[in-house]
């Protein structure tokens, strides 16, 4: 049993004799182990490299838009009683899926298309609120258009609520406007007067240029249906106050 193990022993140190035959040389199947992986590695970054031509930053695609008041004053519109009248913008409220950076186009009835590059340049919210504002005051000729919140110590004498229900390009080269708005006399907080607009504007060219300047042309109509109703409104004040 003694020699059987010192020669089994001995065939071992053989074999690791063979393998490191010298202190110092390296071992010729981790070698050729080590080659096979780094001639993988070398051909797998080639591959990858072909597949991504470059890993320089790729440049902002990104465009930015704003919606832009196009009301005009009408020099033959009757400003009588709107003297006294102070009126606030707001709030204008919109729905969610309007809520975004990035501009949207109806599709279908119930399909939206959200765009990648395209962008509006402030919140939506924001900017219908202003651009209303500055439609309103072109409109009715009047300082005192304030826009919501307005600080407390201004005296407001009438309000303009506006929930935005639809308000977007279509795929059919159409600008779509659906809003509900009242006109509330602030010191009783009584409606004076509410309605519902559909608004429509045809895209002149394919271009999202052309689909925003629409957009602000359906907000221009949606002001001057609520300039009408505050001319009315402050027409018939005086005449129940006599």
């Amino acid at each position: 049993m003694r020699r059987l193990i010192s020669e089994q022993q001995f065939r071992f140190s053989s074999s690791e004799f063979r393998v490191n035959a010298e202190p110092g040389t390296r071992n010729p199947e981790l070698v050729c182990e080590w080659l096979r992986r780094k001639t993988s590695l070398v051909a797998f970054i080639a591959l990858f490299a072909a597949g991504c031509p470059s890993f320089s930053p790729q440049p902002d695609r990104s465009r930015f838009f704003a919606l832009t008041a196009k009301a005009e004053a009408d020099s033959a519109a009757d400003s009588s009683g709107l003297e006294q009248l102070s009126l606030g913008v707001g709030p204008v409220r919109i729905p969610g899926y309007l809520d975004r950076e990035e501009l949207v186009t109806r599709v279908a009835q119930n399909r939206f298309e959200v765009a990648q590059n395209d962008r509006w340049i402030e919140p939506v919210e924001e900017n219908l609120s202003r651009v209303l504002a500055q439609n309103l005051y072109t409109l009715l000729r009047i300082e005192r258009v304030v826009r919501h919140p307005w600080p407390n110590g201004r005296r407001i004498t009438h309000q303009v609520e506006v929930e935005i229900i639809r308000f977007e390009p279509t795929s059919e080269r159409e600008a779509q406007l659906t809003a509900r708005w009242t006109v509330v006399d602030v010191p009783t907080r009584q409606p004076l007067a509410a309605r519902t607009s559909f608004l429509k504007r045809p895209i002149q060219q394919e271009s999202r240029e052309a689909a925003v300047d629409a957009m602000s042309g359906t907000l221009a109509d949606l002001s001057r249906e609520i300039a009408a109703a505050v001319r009315a409104v402050a027409q018939q004040k005086p005449a129940a106050q006599k």
